[in-house]
């Protein structure tokens, strides 16, 4: 039997030529329109999401996968695996996690559930080095104190056109929704474990960019960078801007370049840009 299992969600917005050529499984949250249900990633894809969201009156919710989504998951590769990690949204804004524990407790073999404390291609970056751990050899505990340092040392930022649609979906209050409005900024956000919290804001997109590229360098506080990935959702240009940036500030290419998907836009609205990083 091969020895490790990767799982994650469709919140990580891996993408796919990555997943299919590491056989990682990925469970897709949903979201749902009047006129019915979608699986993140199967049964609509981030251009058509943006293009109807711009379009609709109603705004869409996002679900969590039932627990029988991964239950059928994880008993399909203990068949040929002899672990699994599971690495998924954070908690502080998903119940995706407490689902794939209750999937736990209903299958036999050793799985092991690992809360990123971050989303889109933060995820993705972790998935990305429990696949190398696992290359290296590395048993399943080892792969595991990897991710908490990779963990333990990343920062997500994130820059959105409006708070509105954060507001809209409970994820901020009312009155933060309506100052970003009145000032005019653009905001910029930070994850943490807890949730979102408030980390900066800037006048214009150039502000922005200089501002999210001085958060990482205080971060870093002189350690070297050990991955970069930068999502975007229907803001392909500014996403371009900030990739450069950072490539060009930290001496590296990024290890992801993608697009933010349905279930998270759902919060972020279009126009959201997303970076994480993480040093050594």
């Amino acid at each position: 039997m091969k020895e490790i299992a990767i799982v994650t969600d469709s919140t990580a917005d891996l993408p796919e030529d990555f997943a299919r050529k590491h056989n990682i499984k990925i469970i897709p949250l949903r979201v749902i329109f009047p006129d019915g249900e979608y699986r993140d990633g199967v049964d609509i894809k981030p251009a058509e999401f943006y293009s109807r969201l711009r379009s609709s009156d109603t705004l869409p919710k996002s679900s969590q996968p039932p627990p029988e989504d991964f239950v059928n998951v994880y008993q399909e590769l203990l068949k040929d695996y002899r672990e699994i990690i599971s690495i998924h949204l954070s908690s502080s804004l998903s119940g995706t996690i407490n689902a794939a524990k209750l999937a736990r407790e209903k299958v036999e073999g050793a799985i092991h559930i690992f809360d990123s404390y971050t989303v889109s291609l933060g995820i993705g970056l972790q998935v990305r080095e429990a696949v190398d751990a696992i290359k290296r050899g590395n048993s399943c505990n080892q792969v595991l104190e990897h991710l908490k340092k990779v963990r333990d040392n990343s920062a997500t930022y994130f820059t959105l056109d409006t708070l509105k649609y954060l507001y809209l979906g409970g994820r901020i209050s009312k009155a933060k929704s309506l100052m970003g409005s009145i000032l005019n900024v653009k905001p910029i956000l930070k994850l943490v474990p807890e949730g979102v919290a408030p980390a900066g804001r800037a006048r214009n997109k150039p502000q922005v960019i200089k501002e999210v590229v001085k958060k990482f360098q205080d971060f870093a506080g002189g350690r070297d960078p050990g991955g970069l990935a930068i999502a975007q959702g229907d803001a392909l240009e500014m996403g371009k801007k900030v990739q450069k940036a950072l490539e060009k500030e930290f001496g590296m290419e990024s290890s992801f370049f993608g697009e933010i998907g349905p279930t998270l836009g759902v919060h972020s609205g279009p126009g959201v840009v997303g970076v994480c990083m993480f040093f050594k």
